[in-house]
Order: C-alpha cells, then structure tokens, then sequence
C-alpha cells in the first residue's frame, strides 16, 4: 500500500531523532520518496477513508511520527496538527514543483529546502504553549 510504503521512508528518516533535525530529514525523505515514486506518491496523496481500516492506520502512523518530532517545539494539539499540514504542504510543493523542473537556477535544490524547513521550524516557535 503507498501510504504504508511512504510512512515506512519517513520513519526510517527520523529514526531515534525528534525535533528540527528529524523534521529536517523527514523532509528530504518525502521529496525523494515523491521523486523516486510519483505514481505511489499520487495514490497515496489523498485523505484516507476511515472506512477502510488499514489505510486508516497506515495514515496514523505517518501523522504520529510527525507530532512525536513535532514534541519539542510545546505546541498544543491543535498546533501541531496545523504545524503538520503546513508541513506536508510545503513537501508537497516543493516535490512538485521540482518535478516541473521548477528549480533550473544555479543554487542547489536540497539547501533550498533546508532553508525553507528552517524557516518554518523558526515560526513555531512563537506557537508554544509554555511562553
């Protein structure tokens, strides 16, 4: 199943690390993931139907991989899941739009999205609940 294979890539990405440096490479994993598998990646991209269990579960387990790297940064609930879809939209895009060769200048693509991860781990920080 594609989300099961794409949970699989992001979880050995992360392994034993939690916060920026697991989001970081999280990160890079989904864009290669996409590069290497654009058409599991496609099946995959769509909320899952809760009707179907497996496909349910295979989904949670990406998204607590998320949250749990997510941890350090204090965030609420609500938070962290907004942190995690903005997360997976910025993936997103950048997959596609490197995979429109959208990224033809002269600067390297994978510090690109470092910088650009960076950036948005930056901004969650004003987000915790502990301030």
């Amino acid at each position: 199943m594609s989300v099961e294979q794409l949970g699989q890539a992001l979880t050995v990405a992360a392994a034993g690390r939690v916060g920026s440096e697991a989001i970081q490479d999280i990160a890079t994993a989904y864009i290669h993931f996409v590069r290497q598998h654009p058409g599991l990646y496609e099946a995959s991209f769509h909320a899952p139907d809760r009707d179907e269990p497996q496909l349910a579960a295979a989904s949670t387990v990406a998204l607590q991989l998320l949250l749990d790297s997510l941890q350090p940064y204090g965030l609420s609930e609500a938070d962290a899941l907004h942190a995690v879809r903005g997360l997976r939209s910025l993936c997103h895009g950048f997959a596609s739009i490197g995979a429109q060769g959208g990224f033809a200048m002269n600067f390297e693509a994978s510090e690109s999205l470092h910088l650009t991860i960076s950036a948005f781990l930056d901004g969650l920080k004003h987000l915790r609940t502990d301030n």
